[in-house]
Protein backbone atom coordinates (compact mmCIF):
# COMPACT_ATOMS: atom_id res chain seq x y z
CA UNK A 1 0.00 0.00 0.00
CA UNK A 2 1.44 3.59 -0.69
CA UNK A 3 0.67 5.30 2.41
CA UNK A 4 1.67 8.67 0.76
CA UNK A 5 -1.56 8.51 -0.46
CA UNK A 6 -3.07 8.70 2.97
CA UNK A 7 -1.07 12.65 3.45
CA UNK A 8 2.23 10.86 5.12
CA UNK A 9 5.46 12.40 4.31
CA UNK A 10 8.37 9.97 3.27
CA UNK A 11 9.71 10.39 6.57
CA UNK A 12 6.66 9.46 8.16
CA UNK A 13 5.61 6.23 5.97
CA UNK A 14 9.88 4.61 6.63
CA UNK A 15 9.35 5.29 10.50
CA UNK A 16 5.82 4.22 10.46
CA UNK A 17 6.93 1.16 8.96
CA UNK A 18 10.01 0.28 10.70
CA UNK A 19 7.80 0.93 14.02
CA UNK A 20 4.92 -1.44 12.38
CA UNK A 21 7.51 -4.59 13.26
CA UNK A 22 8.34 -3.92 16.50
CA UNK A 23 6.64 -4.09 20.17
CA UNK A 24 7.79 -0.16 21.04
CA UNK A 25 10.92 1.91 20.96
CA UNK A 26 12.34 4.88 21.92
CA UNK A 27 13.12 7.46 19.88
CA UNK A 28 16.78 6.94 20.30
CA UNK A 29 16.39 3.25 18.89
CA UNK A 30 14.67 4.27 16.43
CA UNK A 31 17.52 7.10 15.01
CA UNK A 32 19.30 3.78 14.88
CA UNK A 33 17.53 1.96 12.49
CA UNK A 34 16.41 4.82 10.53
CA UNK A 35 18.07 6.70 7.97
CA UNK A 36 15.59 9.44 6.84
CA UNK A 37 16.86 11.62 3.84
CA UNK A 38 16.09 14.62 5.46
CA UNK A 39 17.45 16.60 8.99
CA UNK A 40 14.49 15.66 10.58
CA UNK A 41 14.67 13.97 14.00
CA UNK A 42 12.87 10.69 14.66
CA UNK A 43 11.17 12.46 17.25
CA UNK A 44 9.98 15.13 15.46
CA UNK A 45 8.46 12.27 13.03
CA UNK A 46 6.76 10.45 16.05
CA UNK A 47 5.18 13.36 16.76
CA UNK A 48 3.90 13.93 13.80
CA UNK A 49 2.86 10.23 13.49
CA UNK A 50 1.26 10.48 17.18
CA UNK A 51 -0.74 13.42 16.02
CA UNK A 52 -1.97 12.08 12.71
CA UNK A 53 -2.84 8.66 15.13
CA UNK A 54 -0.77 6.54 13.92
CA UNK A 55 1.57 6.53 16.58
CA UNK A 56 1.03 6.24 20.86
CA UNK A 57 3.07 6.75 23.61
CA UNK A 58 3.33 4.63 26.10
CA UNK A 59 3.94 5.26 29.79
CA UNK A 60 7.26 4.67 32.01
CA UNK A 61 10.65 5.31 31.91
CA UNK A 62 12.23 5.58 29.14
CA UNK A 63 9.74 7.23 26.77
CA UNK A 64 8.65 4.56 24.53
CA UNK A 65 6.12 3.97 21.23
CA UNK A 66 4.43 1.71 19.86
CA UNK A 67 2.57 1.86 15.92
CA UNK A 68 -1.33 1.84 16.64
CA UNK A 69 -2.86 -1.32 14.67
CA UNK A 70 -3.27 -0.61 11.22
CA UNK A 71 -6.74 -1.62 10.56
CA UNK A 72 -7.86 0.94 12.74
CA UNK A 73 -4.97 3.81 12.19
CA UNK A 74 -4.86 4.12 8.80
CA UNK A 75 -8.70 3.30 8.28
CA UNK A 76 -9.19 6.40 10.46
CA UNK A 77 -6.49 8.49 8.26
CA UNK A 78 -8.47 7.31 5.16
CA UNK A 79 -11.85 8.40 6.47
CA UNK A 80 -10.35 11.95 6.91
CA UNK A 81 -8.84 11.73 3.51
CA UNK A 82 -12.13 11.30 2.06
CA UNK A 83 -14.02 13.85 3.99
CA UNK A 84 -11.83 16.51 2.61
CA UNK A 85 -11.99 14.98 -0.95
CA UNK A 86 -15.95 15.26 -0.34
CA UNK A 87 -15.46 19.06 0.84
CA UNK A 88 -13.04 19.44 -2.52
CA UNK A 89 -15.94 18.35 -4.70
CA UNK A 90 -18.89 19.98 -2.69
CA UNK A 91 -16.82 23.54 -3.40
CA UNK A 92 -16.29 22.23 -6.91
CA UNK A 93 -20.04 22.45 -7.47
CA UNK A 94 -20.37 25.39 -5.71
CA UNK A 95 -17.60 27.17 -8.13
CA UNK A 96 -19.46 25.40 -11.00
CA UNK A 97 -22.69 27.48 -10.00
CA UNK A 98 -20.87 30.75 -9.80
CA UNK A 99 -18.95 29.81 -13.10
CA UNK A 100 -22.50 29.40 -14.41
CA UNK A 101 -23.73 32.46 -12.85
CA UNK A 102 -21.64 34.37 -14.05
CA UNK A 103 -22.67 34.19 -17.75
CA UNK A 104 -20.33 31.82 -19.68
CA UNK A 105 -22.90 29.60 -20.50
CA UNK A 106 -25.30 32.06 -22.12
CA UNK A 107 -22.05 33.30 -24.65
CA UNK A 108 -23.50 31.81 -27.83
CA UNK A 109 -20.00 31.03 -29.08
CA UNK A 110 -19.02 28.77 -26.12
CA UNK A 111 -22.35 26.67 -26.47
CA UNK A 112 -20.73 24.53 -28.53
CA UNK A 113 -16.71 23.84 -28.26
CA UNK A 114 -15.06 21.89 -31.30
CA UNK A 115 -12.61 19.27 -30.58
CA UNK A 116 -10.23 18.46 -33.20
CA UNK A 117 -7.70 15.28 -33.17
CA UNK A 118 -8.78 11.67 -32.13
CA UNK A 119 -6.19 12.10 -28.78
CA UNK A 120 -8.08 15.19 -27.87
CA UNK A 121 -11.20 13.47 -28.68
CA UNK A 122 -10.34 10.69 -26.66
CA UNK A 123 -8.85 12.59 -23.74
CA UNK A 124 -12.36 14.94 -23.72
CA UNK A 125 -14.66 11.41 -23.48
CA UNK A 126 -12.73 10.51 -20.56
CA UNK A 127 -12.98 14.12 -19.13
CA UNK A 128 -16.65 13.89 -19.18
CA UNK A 129 -17.00 10.77 -17.75
CA UNK A 130 -14.29 11.20 -14.95
CA UNK A 131 -16.31 14.58 -14.28
CA UNK A 132 -19.40 13.60 -13.65
CA UNK A 133 -20.83 12.30 -10.52
CA UNK A 134 -24.82 10.82 -10.69
CA UNK A 135 -25.02 9.56 -14.41
CA UNK A 136 -23.10 9.08 -17.86
CA UNK A 137 -25.48 8.18 -20.92
CA UNK A 138 -23.85 6.53 -23.78
CA UNK A 139 -25.21 6.17 -27.33
CA UNK A 140 -22.57 2.97 -28.67
CA UNK A 141 -22.72 2.07 -32.14
CA UNK A 142 -20.12 0.71 -34.84
CA UNK A 143 -17.47 1.37 -36.75
CA UNK A 144 -14.93 0.95 -33.83
CA UNK A 145 -11.79 2.83 -33.80
CA UNK A 146 -9.95 0.27 -32.24
CA UNK A 147 -10.38 -3.72 -31.14
CA UNK A 148 -10.75 -2.60 -28.04
CA UNK A 149 -14.55 -3.10 -26.95
CA UNK A 150 -15.00 -2.38 -23.66
CA UNK A 151 -14.55 0.41 -21.54
CA UNK A 152 -12.02 0.45 -19.31
CA UNK A 153 -12.70 3.35 -17.49
CA UNK A 154 -16.24 3.08 -16.99
CA UNK A 155 -15.29 -0.41 -15.42
CA UNK A 156 -13.13 1.65 -12.86
CA UNK A 157 -15.98 4.33 -11.98
CA UNK A 158 -18.44 1.79 -11.26
CA UNK A 159 -15.97 -0.31 -9.15
CA UNK A 160 -15.55 2.58 -7.14
CA UNK A 161 -19.61 3.75 -7.34
CA UNK A 162 -18.28 7.12 -9.02
CA UNK A 163 -21.51 7.75 -10.97
CA UNK A 164 -24.04 5.45 -13.10
CA UNK A 165 -23.73 4.17 -16.41
CA UNK A 166 -26.94 4.12 -19.13
CA UNK A 167 -25.66 2.48 -22.81
CA UNK A 168 -27.43 2.12 -25.91
CA UNK A 169 -25.92 0.08 -28.02
CA UNK A 170 -26.73 -0.51 -31.61
CA UNK A 171 -28.23 -3.86 -32.50
CA UNK A 172 -25.40 -3.96 -35.41
CA UNK A 173 -22.81 -4.10 -32.23
CA UNK A 174 -23.77 -7.18 -30.90
CA UNK A 175 -22.91 -9.02 -34.54
CA UNK A 176 -19.08 -7.79 -33.75
CA UNK A 177 -17.39 -11.03 -31.79
CA UNK A 178 -16.46 -10.48 -28.05
CA UNK A 179 -18.77 -7.60 -28.40
CA UNK A 180 -21.59 -9.41 -26.31
CA UNK A 181 -18.97 -10.53 -23.65
CA UNK A 182 -17.41 -6.71 -23.33
CA UNK A 183 -21.43 -5.83 -23.01
CA UNK A 184 -22.12 -8.25 -20.52
CA UNK A 185 -18.56 -7.54 -18.47
CA UNK A 186 -19.66 -3.66 -18.50
CA UNK A 187 -23.18 -4.76 -17.09
CA UNK A 188 -21.88 -6.95 -14.43
CA UNK A 189 -19.85 -4.10 -13.29
CA UNK A 190 -23.22 -2.33 -12.87
CA UNK A 191 -24.04 -0.51 -16.52
CA UNK A 192 -27.68 -0.31 -17.20
CA UNK A 193 -27.51 -1.34 -21.39
CA UNK A 194 -30.43 -1.76 -24.06
CA UNK A 195 -29.93 -2.52 -27.60
CA UNK A 196 -32.11 -0.59 -30.23
CA UNK A 197 -31.26 -0.52 -33.98
CA UNK A 198 -30.37 2.14 -35.91
CA UNK A 199 -28.75 4.01 -33.64
CA UNK A 200 -28.39 7.69 -35.53
CA UNK A 201 -25.35 8.85 -33.68
CA UNK A 202 -22.44 8.09 -31.35
CA UNK A 203 -22.67 10.65 -27.96
CA UNK A 204 -21.33 10.52 -24.11
CA UNK A 205 -23.14 12.53 -21.87
CA UNK A 206 -22.54 13.77 -18.11
CA UNK A 207 -24.90 14.56 -15.72
CA UNK A 208 -27.31 16.26 -18.48
CA UNK A 209 -24.51 19.15 -18.27
CA UNK A 210 -22.50 18.35 -21.04
CA UNK A 211 -21.97 16.18 -23.98
CA UNK A 212 -19.74 15.10 -26.87
CA UNK A 213 -20.86 13.76 -30.18
CA UNK A 214 -18.60 13.23 -32.87
CA UNK A 215 -18.79 15.45 -36.05
CA UNK A 216 -18.35 12.86 -39.10
CA UNK A 217 -21.57 10.64 -39.71
CA UNK A 218 -20.65 7.11 -38.37
CA UNK A 219 -17.06 7.61 -38.04
CA UNK A 220 -14.23 5.31 -37.42
CA UNK A 221 -11.76 7.10 -35.83
CA UNK A 222 -13.63 10.57 -34.03
CA UNK A 223 -11.20 12.74 -35.31
CA UNK A 224 -13.19 15.87 -34.96
CA UNK A 225 -16.13 16.29 -32.21
CA UNK A 226 -18.78 19.00 -30.74
CA UNK A 227 -18.84 19.36 -26.93
CA UNK A 228 -22.28 20.26 -26.04
CA UNK A 229 -23.14 22.65 -23.10
CA UNK A 230 -26.32 23.85 -21.40
CA UNK A 231 -28.90 24.40 -23.91
CA UNK A 232 -31.67 23.76 -26.19
CA UNK A 233 -29.59 21.39 -28.22
CA UNK A 234 -27.84 19.48 -24.97
CA UNK A 235 -31.83 19.16 -24.22
CA UNK A 236 -32.78 17.66 -27.40
CA UNK A 237 -29.85 15.19 -27.34
CA UNK A 238 -31.29 14.41 -23.77
CA UNK A 239 -34.60 13.63 -25.22
CA UNK A 240 -33.28 11.66 -28.00
CA UNK A 241 -31.51 9.42 -25.72
CA UNK A 242 -34.39 8.68 -23.73
CA UNK A 243 -36.86 8.15 -26.32
CA UNK A 244 -34.48 5.61 -27.62
CA UNK A 245 -34.48 4.19 -24.45
CA UNK A 246 -37.85 3.62 -24.13
CA UNK A 247 -37.70 1.77 -27.18
CA UNK A 248 -34.84 -0.23 -26.21
CA UNK A 249 -35.07 -3.95 -25.37
CA UNK A 250 -33.10 -4.38 -21.79
CA UNK A 251 -29.72 -6.70 -21.50
CA UNK A 252 -30.95 -8.14 -18.83
CA UNK A 253 -27.71 -8.67 -16.11
CA UNK A 254 -29.67 -10.84 -13.38
CA UNK A 255 -31.79 -13.21 -14.73
CA UNK A 256 -30.83 -16.45 -13.66
CA UNK A 257 -32.78 -20.08 -12.77
CA UNK A 258 -32.95 -18.66 -9.67
CA UNK A 259 -34.98 -15.58 -9.91
CA UNK A 260 -37.09 -15.88 -12.73
CA UNK A 261 -40.87 -15.72 -11.75
CA UNK A 262 -41.76 -18.88 -13.46
CA UNK A 263 -41.36 -22.73 -13.31
CA UNK A 264 -39.18 -23.13 -16.46
CA UNK A 265 -35.57 -22.81 -15.38
CA UNK A 266 -32.72 -22.28 -18.41
CA UNK A 267 -29.26 -23.15 -17.75
CA UNK A 268 -26.45 -20.24 -17.97
CA UNK A 269 -25.76 -20.85 -21.99
CA UNK A 270 -29.68 -21.23 -22.62
CA UNK A 271 -30.09 -17.61 -20.84
CA UNK A 272 -27.31 -16.09 -23.05
CA UNK A 273 -29.34 -17.15 -26.04
CA UNK A 274 -32.51 -15.30 -24.99
CA UNK A 275 -30.55 -12.20 -23.90
CA UNK A 276 -29.34 -12.12 -27.44
CA UNK A 277 -32.41 -13.40 -29.23
CA UNK A 278 -34.39 -10.91 -27.57
CA UNK A 279 -32.60 -8.20 -29.13
CA UNK A 280 -33.26 -9.57 -32.26
CA UNK A 281 -30.18 -10.72 -33.88
CA UNK A 282 -29.94 -13.62 -36.23
CA UNK A 283 -28.83 -17.36 -35.18
CA UNK A 284 -26.05 -17.13 -36.80
CA UNK A 285 -25.20 -13.50 -35.29
CA UNK A 286 -25.99 -15.13 -31.51
CA UNK A 287 -23.72 -17.87 -32.37
CA UNK A 288 -20.62 -15.49 -32.90
CA UNK A 289 -20.85 -13.72 -29.91
CA UNK A 290 -21.23 -17.28 -28.23
CA UNK A 291 -18.92 -19.47 -30.23
CA UNK A 292 -21.68 -21.98 -30.97
CA UNK A 293 -22.31 -23.08 -34.69
CA UNK A 294 -25.64 -21.38 -36.01
CA UNK A 295 -27.10 -24.97 -35.95
CA UNK A 296 -26.15 -25.47 -31.95
CA UNK A 297 -28.16 -22.09 -31.68
CA UNK A 298 -30.96 -23.57 -33.45
CA UNK A 299 -31.32 -26.52 -31.61
CA UNK A 300 -30.76 -24.52 -27.98
CA UNK A 301 -33.87 -21.88 -29.51
CA UNK A 302 -36.08 -25.20 -30.18
CA UNK A 303 -35.21 -26.74 -26.63
CA UNK A 304 -36.18 -23.43 -25.36
CA UNK A 305 -39.23 -23.32 -27.22
CA UNK A 306 -40.02 -26.52 -25.95
CA UNK A 307 -39.24 -25.52 -22.50
CA UNK A 308 -41.90 -22.81 -22.85
CA UNK A 309 -44.41 -25.39 -24.39
CA UNK A 310 -44.72 -22.68 -27.40
CA UNK A 311 -44.67 -23.86 -30.89
CA UNK A 312 -42.84 -20.43 -32.55
CA UNK A 313 -40.80 -17.66 -32.41
CA UNK A 314 -43.71 -15.38 -31.89
CA UNK A 315 -44.99 -16.97 -29.30
CA UNK A 316 -41.58 -17.78 -27.28
CA UNK A 317 -41.14 -14.36 -27.54
CA UNK A 318 -44.58 -12.78 -25.84
CA UNK A 319 -43.32 -15.81 -22.51
CA UNK A 320 -39.90 -14.13 -22.55
CA UNK A 321 -41.74 -10.69 -22.44
CA UNK A 322 -44.18 -11.56 -19.88
CA UNK A 323 -41.13 -12.75 -17.67
CA UNK A 324 -39.36 -10.07 -17.92
CA UNK A 325 -36.44 -10.90 -20.63
CA UNK A 326 -37.70 -7.86 -23.05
Amino acid sequence: MNLASLGLTPDECSLYLLLVDRTAATAGEMSEDWRPGSSVSATTVLASLEAKGLVTTLTGCPTRHAAIAPDVALDNLARVREQEIAKARAFAGELTERWRRAGRATVPAELIEIVVGRSATLQRSEQIQRTSTEEVLIIDTPPYATEQLGNPLESQLLTDAVTSYRCLYDRSALEIAGKYEAIRALVADGEVARVIPGLPLKMVMGDRRIAMVPLETAPEAISAAAVIHPSSLLDSLHMLFEALWRQATPLTPGLSPGTLQTPHRLDPLDQDVVRLLVTGLTDKAIGRQLDLAERTVQRRVRGIMQIYGVHNRLQLGIRLAQEGWA
